[in-house]
């Protein structure tokens, strides 16, 4: 069976080139942390810290059942998992494990790195000119499942699923401190803590911020300053505003009034497709009688799944992935004949 060994060997090669062959970056990297696979790195510190890896790299994660430990970037890297709730949605990847981060930090030396496409505990972004696209941010660990810091500008945070599952008195899903964060776009996320008791907010933004916030399904209490506020769909929580222009949005309560677009006191069961027969991401997606439908800014949809970027299930990163492998083996001959189903995930 030595040369069906050899075949396999190269199969595993032939999807990463596969899965890699759109990317524009100078040089792309394999990280792997399982034992068995022979990959360029083990873990993305590693890859980070290699000589070899220059600013602006492409590390491609391969999916595994264990964990990344707590990762610093102070190089400009594209880091690139397969996606999340693989096994819930169709079409996904052929391995339905993620990529888990137990934390990811972005420190000065950063800037202009992406993230997409992993599974990870928290974050936080203390430098310029960041893009968090596509991940699944699930905090149980941490104060806050996204932190941004002060002095810092040019964060896009979009197209994530943001969950702060630990409610400690003062946590939130997203925050920003009270000093100089500019220019932040937070758009197309699902945003959720898990209490709507004073002091815990999915969104809390002090009095240094400055951004956008559009088209994100929101659950828990809000507290916003200097930001434009359109197409989010706020399920459930209070929503406190200072120097906050709000148009086009919908709550549960009366929370964004009814002027200018805006949509109070729906019931949000008949918003959305629900959890009966979708995935965890699936559920949030507009039923066909929904309120929300063309009550955006220009006839868009409302929530994470309207205007001209939507979310896109299981965080499928925009690069081929191979989501079936079908193999048989001839043993008169030695052969192994495989064929992949692949879709480019545009």
């Amino acid at each position: 069976m030595k040369n069906l060994n050899v075949t396999l060997k190269h199969i595993a090669l032939l999807v990463i080139i596969v899965l890699c062959g759109e990317n524009v970056f100078a040089n792309v990297w394999r990280v792997n942390n399982r034992p068995d696979v022979d990959a360029d790195f083990t873990s993305i510190m590693q890859a980070h810290q290699s000589s070899q890896v220059e600013e602006g790299d492409t590390l491609y994660v391969e999916a595994s059942s264990g964990v990344h430990g707590n990762t610093v970037l102070s190089k400009q890297l594209v880091i690139i998992g397969p996606g999340y709730f693989l096994a819930e949605n169709p079409e996904t990847q052929a391995d339905d494990n993620s990529v888990i981060i137990s934390k990811l930090t972005f420190n000065d030396g950063s800037q202009g790195s992406i993230v997409k496409g992993c599974h990870i505990h928290s974050m936080e972004v203390n430098t310029s000119d960041i893009i968090i696209q596509g991940n699944l941010i699930s905090n149980y660990e941490s104060l806050h499942a996204i932190t941004l810091g002060e002095n810092i500008s040019n964060i896009w945070i979009k197209k994530n699923y943001i969950r702060q599952m630990e409610t400690y008195a003062s946590s939130s899903a997203i925050r920003a401190v009270e000093s100089n964060t500019n220019d932040v776009i937070i758009k197309n996320n699902y945003i959720y803590i898990g209490s709507t008791n004073i002091g815990r907010s999915s969104v809390n933004l002090g009095e240094g911020f400055n951004g956008v916030l559009e088209n994100n399904t929101i659950y828990g209490r809000l507290n916003v300053n200097n930001a434009q506020f359109h197409n989010n769909i706020i399920r459930r929580g209070s929503f406190t505003t200072n120097n906050v222009s709000y148009t086009h949005n919908m709550s549960d309560d009366d929370q964004v009034g009814t002027s200018n677009g805006n949509q109070s006191n729906i019931n949000m069961s008949e918003v959305f497709v629900g959890s009966e027969g979708n995935s965890s991401d699936g559920r949030w997606q507009l039923s066909s009688t929904s309120p929300a439908i063309g009550a955006g800014i220009g006839g868009v949809d409302l929530g994470m799944f309207g205007g001209e970027s939507p979310y896109i299930l299981s965080g499928m990163p925009n690069i081929p992935s191979v989501y079936q492998v079908e193999h048989s083996i001839n043993y008169e001959d030695q052969t192994l004949e495989v064929e992949f189903s692949v879709k480019s995930n545009n």
